[in-house]
C-alpha cells in the first residue's frame, strides 16, 4: 500500500507533468518523420537523463512516455503521405487508401482513439498479469519465436486474396533478401559484396522507404494530383468524428489490445509481426472480409490498438525477468541498471512505486497522444489537398535523408533506388509488397531462432525442434489458417468471376502472352532466385539451406504463375492487399514520367559529384518548377528549399549529428586519378 500511495503522490508533482508532457511533445515531433522513431529520441535522452536527473522514477517515466506514445504518432506520415515505417504497414495499406478517398482526418481521429484505448487496456493488463506471466514468457524458446515469425509471413502472404501465389512468392523473396549478411551459426558472409555495412543485413529503413514510400510518392507525383480528391472535407471536426467512431469500436479494441499484450510479452517478436498478426486476428473474427485491402477503417483499428497495447506486453519480460521485450524496452533496461534498479523481485517489491508509476504513465501518455493528435491533425491533414508535386518536393528529399539515419554510408541511396524500382514494378503488375517487406524484416529472426533451436536441442531429441508441443501447435495453426484463407480466396475468385461474367474478355495470342509485360516480375523473380541459389553454393550447408530453400520456392511459384498467364492469356485487375498505380494510363503520364526520371537523374548526379545535401536541394527546386503552374512554379522552390535547409541544419546536423557520406564519384576521381 505504501508503494501505491508513493506512486500516486507523484501525480501532483509539477516536475512529473513537465517531464511527461515534454517527452510526449518531443516524441510527437519526431514521430512525423519516417526513420526518426522513438528509438532515436530515447537513445539521445538516456545520456542526458543519467547526467541531469538523479531521481530514477522521473528518468524512467520520461523513457516510458516516449515508447508509449510514439507508435500512434508515426502513423501520421503513413496515412497522410504514404510513408510507412517498419511497424505500421497495415495502417499504410488501409489508412493511406482512406486518405486517397478524402478521409485522412477521420481516419487519424479513429487511430488516436484506438491508440489511447489500446494503451490504457495494455497498461491495465500489464498491472494484472505481470506477477503471474513468468511461465508463459519462459514457455517460448527459440523454436517458438522462429515459428511465430514464420507464421506472420505466411499469414500476410495468405491475405493476398486474388494473388495468393504472388503473395507467397513475394514472402519467400523477402525471406531470401533477409538472408543478406552474416549467417547465424556459421559466420559466412552472404551476398554482402565486401561491404561491411551489409554484415547486419539490409538496412530496413532504406528498404522500407524504397519499397513502400517512394513508389507511392513517385506515383502521386506522376499523377500531378493531390492525395485526396478536390472538395474533400478535412477539418478538426472530422478528426473528432473519427475519434467517436473509434470509441464506438471499443469491444474490438479491447480484444485486439489483449492480443497485442500477449504477443508483445514474447521476447523477440517484433512490432512488424504484431502489426500483421493483429490484422489477421481481427479479419478472422470479421464476417465481411471483402472490405479489407481496399481502405478499411476497421483494419487500421485492428493494428493500431494492438500496436499500442504491445508496449505493455513488452514491459512484462523486461520488468519481471530482465529480458528485453523489444528495442525500446532494452533501452529502458539499460537506464534501469544505470540507476541501480534491478528487474524482477526488487522492482516488484521495494521499488514497486516506480513500476506502478510507469504503468500509470503509459495510460497518461496515450491520453496526451489523443489530445495532441486532435489538436493539430485537422490542419496537418490539409496536406492531402495540396498538389503532390509540391508536397513531394519536400517529402521525397526528406525520405532520402532519413535513409541516412540508419546508415551514414552512401550505400543506403542505391538500396532505396533498387527497392523503389521493385516497388513500382510490383504496384504496376499486381504483386503484393507487404509479404516481401515482412519477409525481409523477419528473415533473420526466423533463421536465427530456428538455427539456434536445432543447434541446442537437435531435430527429434528431447526438446528438439520437431517434438516440441508448442512448436508443433504453431505449425498446425499456420497450416490451418493458410487452408482457411485459400478457401476464402477461392470463394472470392468464384464470386468475382460471376460478377464479371458479362465483361468482354480479350484473350491474347500465345506469343503475345509469352512476351507480355505482366511476365516481367516473374522473369526478375526467377533470375534473382537463380543468382542467389548459385551464389549460395559456396557457403556451408547451414548457411545456404535458408536462401536456397527460399529461392527454390520462388522459382516453383513463379513458374506456376507463368503457366497461369500462358493458359488464361487474359489479365484482370485483382484484389492483392496492396495499393495499385494511380497514375498509370492518366493523361500526360509519359511526359510526367520523363520529368520524374530527369529529376531523379539530376539527384543521383549531384549526390555523386557534390553530396546528398545539395542533391536534396536540387530535387526541391525541380519538382515544383516542372510540375506546378502559376506563382507556385516560382514560390514553390523557395518554400521547399527553406524547409529542406531547416531539416538538414537543425534535425540532421544538430539534433541527430548525422555524418554525411562523401560524394562517391568525386571522391573516386580525386583519389584514383589526381
Amino acid at each position: 500500500m505504501e508503494e501505491i500511495l508513493q506512486a500516486f503522490s507523484r501525480l501532483v508533482d509539477p516536475v512529473y507533468w513537465g517531464v511527461v508532457v515534454g517527452a510526449a511533445v518531443a516524441s510527437a515531433l519526431t514521430g512525423l518523420i519516417p526513420g526518426a522513431s522513438g528509438i532515436v529520441v530515447m537513445s539521445l535522452m538516456i545520456p542526458f537523463l543519467l547526467q541531469n536527473v538523479s531521481d530514477p522514477a522521473i528518468g524512467l517515466v520520461a523513457l516510458a512516455t516516449v515508447t508509449g506514445v510514439n507508435n500512434g504518432l508515426d502513423t501520421i506520415p503513413a496515412i497522410l503521405l504514404g510513408q510507412p515505417g517498419g511497424g505500421n504497414n497495415v495502417s499504410f495499406l488501409e489508412g493511406h487508401q482512406l486518405a486517397r478517398q478524402g478521409k485522412a482526418a477521420h481516419t487519424l481521429g479513429a487511430v488516436y482513439a484506438a491508440s489511447m484505448l489500446g494503451g490504457v487496456v495494455g497498461a491495465l493488463v500489464l498491472a494484472a498479469v505481470i506477477p503471474i506471466m513468468k511461465p508463459f514468457v519462459l514457455s517460448f524458446s527459440f523454436a517458438e519465436i522462429g515459428m511465430l515469425a514464420l507464421f506472420g509471413v505466411a499469414m500476410v502472404s495468405g491475405l493476398s486474396k486474388g494473388a495468393m501465389r504472388k503473395g507467397m512468392a513475394a514472402g519467400l523473396l523477402g525471406l531470401m533478401l533477409g538472408s543478406v549478411g552474416i549467417a547465424p551459426g556459421t559466420g559466412d558472409e552472404r551476398f554482402v559484396f565486401q561491404r561491411p555495412e551489409l554484415w547486419n543485413g539490409l538496412p530496413l529503413i532504406a528498404a522500407t522507404l524504397g519499397l513502400f514510400a517512394l513508389p507511392e510518392m513517385v506515383d502521386l507525383t506522376l499523377s500531378g494530383q493531390s492525395v485526396a480528391p478536390k472538395g474533400s472535407e478535412v477539418s478538426t471536426r472530422q478528426v473528432i468524428a473519427g475519434a467517436k467512431e473509434g470509441f464506438r469500436q471499443w469491444p474490438v479494441i479491447i480484444r485486439q489490445s489483449v492480443f497485442g499484450v500477449f504477443l508483445g510479452a514474447i521476447p523477440g517478436v517484433g512490432q512488424a509481426t504484431i502489426d500483421w498478426l493483429s490484422y489477421v486476428f481481427g479479419i478472422f473474427f470479421t464476417k465481411d472480409k471483402s472490405q479489407f485491402g481496399k481502405g478499411s477503417l476497421l483494419g487500421v483499428i485492428f493494428a493500431e490498438s494492438a500496436q499500442n497495447a504491445k508496449e505493455s506486453g513488452q514491459a512484462i519480460p523486461t520488468l519481471a525477468l530482465g529480458v528485453p521485450g523489444g528495442l525500446s524496452w532494452a533501452l529502458i533496461l539499460v537506464a534501469m541498471y544505470a540507476y541501480n534498479i534491478s528487474p524482477g523481485p526488487t522492482l516488484l517489491g521495494s521499488r514497486a512505486d516506480i513500476l506502478i508509476l510507469m504503468i500509470i504513465t503509459l495510460s497518461i501518455g496515450n491520453l496526451l497522444l489523443m489530445l495532441l493528435g486532435i489538436g493539430f491533425t485537422g490542419q496537418l491533414a490539409k496536406l492531402t489537398l495540396v498538389p503532390y508535386p509540391m508536397v513531394g518536393a519536400i517529402i521525397i528529399p526528406i525520405v532520402f535523408l532519413t535513409g541516412l539515419i540508419e546508415s551514414t554510408s552512401w550505400l543506403s541511396l542505391p538500396i532505396m533506388f533498387v527497392f523503389m524500382g521493385m516497388g513500382l514494378i510490383m504496384k504496376q503488375y499486381q504483386w503484393p509488397r507487404p509479404p516481401m517487406l515482412l519477409g525481409i524484416i523477419l528473415g533473420e529472426v526466423i533463421e536465427r531462432n530456428l538455427t539456434t533451436a536445432v543447434s541446442l536441442h537437435g531435430w527429434t531429441e528431447s526438446g528438439g525442434l520437431l517434438v516440441r508441443p508448442l512448436t508443433i501447435g504453431l505449425f498446425i495453426i499456420v497450416v490451418a489458417t493458410m487452408v482457411f484463407f485459400s478457401r476464402s480466396a477461392a470463394k472470392q475468385a468464384a464470386a468475382d468471376d460471376v460478377s464479371r461474367a458479362n465483361e468482354e474478355v480479350v484473350v491474347l495470342p500465345f506469343r503475345r502472352a509469352l512476351i507480355s509485360w505482366y511476365n516481367m516480375p516473374i522473369a526478375l523473380a526467377i533470375g534473382g532466385s537463380l543468382a542467389f541459389i548459385i551464389s549460395s553454393m559456396g557457403f556451408r550447408f547451414e548457411a545456404r539451406i535458408f536462401p536456397m530453400g527460399a529461392g527454390i520456392g520462388i522459382i516453383i511459384l513463379s513458374v506456376s504463375q507463368l503457366y497461369t498467364h500462358l493458359t488464361k492469356r487474359s489479365y484482370r485487375k485483382a484484389d492483392i492487399m496492396d495499393i495499385g498505380m494511380k497514375s498509370s494510363g492518366m493523361e500526360g503520364f509519359r511526359t510526367n514520367l520523363y520529368k520524374v526520371v530527369a529529376m531523379l537523374g539530376v539527384f543521383v548526379l549531384v549526390t555523386g559529384f557534390i553530396g546528398m545535401q545539395w542533391a536534396t536541394v536540387s530535387y526541391a527546386i525541380l519538382s515544383p518548377a516542372l510540375f506546378m503552374q502559376g506563382k507556385w512554379r516560382y514560390l514553390g522552390p523557395v518554400i521547399a528549399v527553406a524547409v529542406i535547409g531547416i531539416f538538414q541544419l537543425y534535425l540532421m546536423d544538430r539534433f541527430l549529428a548525422v555524418i554525411w557520406p562523401q560524394a562517391a564519384v568525386w571522391h573516386f576521381i580525386t583519389t584514383r586519378i589526381f
